[in-house]
């Protein structure tokens, strides 16, 4: 058995026990299913960013992800699956010809979305708070309040990321809870007991946490 083989199988394997699908792990990882698929059967190997990224959502060290040992578990490759079928196919025919153009428009669909979201994440946001900063202060004269927006910047990132990597840990809840409370605090003067709201933030985590882990 070759590295790509025995890197597949242990890939194919940490998926299974993970309880994920080809299409769940790719929509994770930003990429097709057929990309998974190749990885599984050996064809071809995830660069480095996605062995990095693949070894923290299986919780097991990148040494233990591509190194000698096997995963020392049931094979699970003894039970047959969908998804290695396209290692072993025969030459397509005229069904096969229309599930590949099928998997073909899956892939260009699942391209389509991850170049929304990256539009979405890499937009000129400090541009636009910028101007809803400018156009808060000169129109309705409110500068002590208006740089609080400023805040937005993280957590408009933070929530793309956390849409596109499923992951709500990585939402910055406090400075949504900072700009909230500096909000009510500058606008209406109610700093007591508003600051209540920071105790939210561990408690945010501690869900987001257990989501992530489930």
């Amino acid at each position: 058995m070759t590295n790509n083989e025995r890197l597949g199988n242990k890939l194919y394997e940490l998926r299974k026990k993970a309880g994920l699908s080809q299409e769940e792990l790719a929509e994770r990882l930003d990429v097709s299913r057929q990309a998974v698929s190749k990885w599984e059967c050996g064809e071809s190997l995830p660069d480095t960013d996605n062995l990095i990224t693949i070894s923290k959502l299986y919780g097991v060290s990148l040494d233990e992800l591509v190194g000698n040992e096997l995963i020392k578990e049931e094979p699970i490759q003894q039970e047959p699956c969908e998804e290695k079928e396209l290692c072993f196919s025969p030459a397509p025919d005229e069904d096969e010809n229309d599930a590949f153009a099928g998997e073909e428009e899956e892939e260009e669909s699942m391209k389509n979305r991850g170049l929304a979201a990256r539009i979405l994440y890499e937009l000129p946001s400090p541009i636009l708070i910028t101007f809803a900063f400018l156009l808060w202060g000169f129109i309705w004269d409110g500068w002590h309040v208006a740089w609080t927006l400023y805040l937005f910047i993280p957590v408009y990132h933070s929530l793309i990321s956390c849409v596109r990597q499923r992951r709500w840990s990585a939402f910055a809840y406090p400075a949504f809870i900072s700009f909230i409370y500096l909000f009510i605090g500058m606008q209406w003067g109610l700093w007591h007991p508003y600051w209540i709201l920071y105790i939210t933030v561990p408690i945010y985590y501690a869900i987001a946490s257990a989501i992530d882990r489930g």
